[in-house]
């Protein structure tokens, strides 16, 4: 295949080839590249052998990595600690913690040093196993053996915190993070944001908003929807009104206006959101309006929220008028759903 182009592949070439193959799930053309790259008597290196690795753990085939592992070390290929990297974040997305640590704590019997990477993969799945005694204590024994969690690994923590109801801890977290310098991305805020809404601490959600400022990591449209979604659920649905105290424009306007100012115009995603906000508060002043931006925008409702919408219209709560601006914004697959209702 590479030959038919004229080109001169070594195992750079192939190996990097067969990483872009299995990054896109094409696992046939990855396994013909491979045995094309052996057919020309170009043998599969340490990277090479790890592409796959990594490959087959993030589609949870494990076994299918250790066998390969087994492979390159016959062919007198030694493993690495990327290799096993991939192996242990592959068992932790398995949920076989055990088997994680078991491979862990192999490391330096093999020669090897657990890195950052090591140590993040192991937080992570004790943290998705809800075990957050156990990833705190893998976090303190990082940082005593001179290793620096990263923003991935603080990210992890937090989150991990805020799952299992200890915000206070979580902040903490968030703080001393700031204190080692490292600097929050945009996904550590989302993370904060997101676990002080799910968690009824809405009011310091907008608190941390603020402090943000004017800065790129608010100009995301994760973060706005985060922010409505927390203030639906807890009856704060002006969320334009708290987020930007003070200006004169109402309501959900002014909201739309600061995240188009802010490069991130709002998605259908918050609208529904916003929608389902009003709705079950039966706040709906501003409902008209938002359904007919959305028209005019292109986007669509979902099925949860037509059942929203359709449900307050059943008991007199809307005006029955309102379906025909609904039936605009009904995308095919659910215009003939008999579970919903007739449009007209």
């Amino acid at each position: 295949m590479v030959f038919e182009k004229g080109i001169l592949p070594n195992v750079i070439t192939y190996t990097s080839l067969i990483r872009g193959l299995c990054n896109l799930g094409h696992w046939d053309e990855a396994s013909k590249l491979l045995k094309e790259m052996e057919d020309e008597k170009i043998s599969p290196d340490v990277q090479t052998f790890t592409v796959l690795v990594d490959a087959f753990c993030k589609e949870g085939k494990v076994e299918e990595a250790e066998a390969i592992i087994n492979i390159m070390i016959e062919r007198g290929e030694v493993p690495d600690i990327v290799t096993y990297n991939s192996l242990i974040d592959g068992y932790c997305l398995r949920g076989e913690m055990i088997k994680a640590r078991e491979i862990f704590d192999s490391l330096t019997l093999r020669g090897l040093v657990p890195d950052v990477v090591a140590y993040s993969s192991l937080l992570n799945g004790y943290c998705k196993n809800l075990n957050i005694e156990k990833a705190m204590q893998m976090f303190r024994e990082m940082s005593g053996k001179g290793l620096k969690p990263n923003v991935v690994t603080y990210n992890t923590m937090i989150q991990g915190f805020f799952h299992v109801g200890r915000c206070v801890d979580a902040r903490k977290l968030f703080d001393e993070m700031h204190a080692q310098g490292q600097i929050p991305d945009q996904c550590t805020y989302g993370i904060v944001l997101e676990g002080l809404c799910n968690n009824r601490q809405v009011e310091e959600a907008l608190s941390l908003f603020h402090l943000m400022g004017d800065s790129k990591l608010n100009s995301d449209i994760v973060v706005y929807n985060i922010l409505i979604d927390g203030a639906g659920k807890y009856r704060k649905v002006d969320i334009a009104r708290v987020l930007f105290q003070g200006r004169s424009i109402g309501g959900s306007q002014l909201l739309f206006l600061k995240m188009d100012e802010s490069g991130c115009p709002p998605n259908d995603v918050t609208y529904r959101v916003l929608l389902q906000g009003y709705l079950k508060n039966q706040h709906y002043d501003d409902v008209v309006m938002l359904l007919q931006e959305m028209v005019d925008r292109g986007y669509s409702l979902d099925a949860s929220t037509l059942s929203l919408f359709i449900d307050h219209i059943a008991v007199g709560l809307l005006d029955r008028s309102m379906l025909k601006l609904l039936g605009k914004l009904v995308p095919k697959e659910l215009m003939d759903d008999p579970s919903l209702c007739d449009w007209e």
